[in-house]
């Protein structure tokens, strides 16, 4: 035990000196540290009628949010959105029509207190409770009226997401629209950080900067509001956190098929 922690101390003694080493040539201070835009100033969802859209972000290989949303001309929606320990589904056929979710949850604590908030919601009905092992699935109805149209909100988190880290822009892209890279260097944010190995780009609307898609990815070093504190958490965390976001809109007419657990008997 004693010799194990001889060891660790000695390897952080070897990190914090290779810290103060590389601070030679590297500052201890972020004299210019790049400040990202807020969302509203940097990108949007942008207005439509009639839209697919897909998004997912990427954690060290693991997906921590993914979404799947149909909108149509005609006031139908559909969404997916997928996420630890739980999957919800989300389907109205028109403006006047009801809602149905489709909840799948893994965990009977974290189930047990999804059900009582919806037993709680007076606009909420269960239809139907199914369970099978670890995994408890609820199909619930709402009116109408008690939920607008999520599919955009949603799709706005994977866009928000993107203002991590700041751009530049490098070209023209697809008719109508701009490419924008990724940029690395350190960050003021609620703390600093910094952003390595940024690459990608993504594709927006040139006037309104709504995002047509997008593809970025980048390593995350947080803290590190010095050199010496970038190389230490580096040294001692998981640090750095490989992050990858993809968006794709597509515009246009589009259809939306009424899923086939809404129609199951209960």
């Amino acid at each position: 035990m004693e010799r194990r922690t001889a060891g660790a101390l000695i390897g952080i003694l070897v990190v914090v000196c290779a810290g103060l080493g590389v601070a030679v040539a590297y500052p201890f201070t972020t004299s210019d540290p790049h400040a990202a835009a807020p969302p509203s100033e940097q990108f949007t969802v942008g207005d439509g009628a009639a839209y697919t859209a897909t998004g997912r972000i990427v954690v060290d290989g693991d997906v921590r949010l993914a979404f799947d949303g149909v909108v149509t001309a005609d006031g139908a929606w559909y969404q997916r959105v997928e996420e630890p320990n739980v999957t919800s589904e989300a389907y109205r056929a028109g403006p006047t029509e009801p809602v149905y979710q489709r909840l799948t949850i893994t965990g009977q604590d974290r189930a047990e207190r999804r059900r009582e908030r919806i037993r709680e919601d007076e606009d909420s009905r269960l239809h139907r409770e199914r369970r099978d092992g670890g995994r408890v699935t609820f199909v619930v109805e709402r009116p109408a009226d008690s939920d607008t149209e999520p599919v955009s909100g949603t799709a706005s988190v994977f866009v928000t997401s993107l203002s991590v880290v700041s751009y530049r822009t490098t070209a023209s892209g697809s008719p109508g629209s701009t490419v924008h890279e990724p940029r690395s260097g350190w960050y003021d944010g609620r703390r600093t950080y910094r952003i390595t190995g940024a690459s990608g780009e993504v594709d927006a609307d040139a006037e309104t900067h709504a995002v047509r898609s997008a593809n970025v990815s980048w390593e995350l070093t947080d803290p590190a509001g010095t050199y010496a504190e970038y190389v230490l958490t580096s040294g001692t965390s998981d640090d750095p956190t490989t992050h990858r976001v993809m968006i794709e809109f597509d515009r246009g007419e589009t259809d939306v098929e009424r899923p086939s657990w809404v129609e199951e008997p209960g």
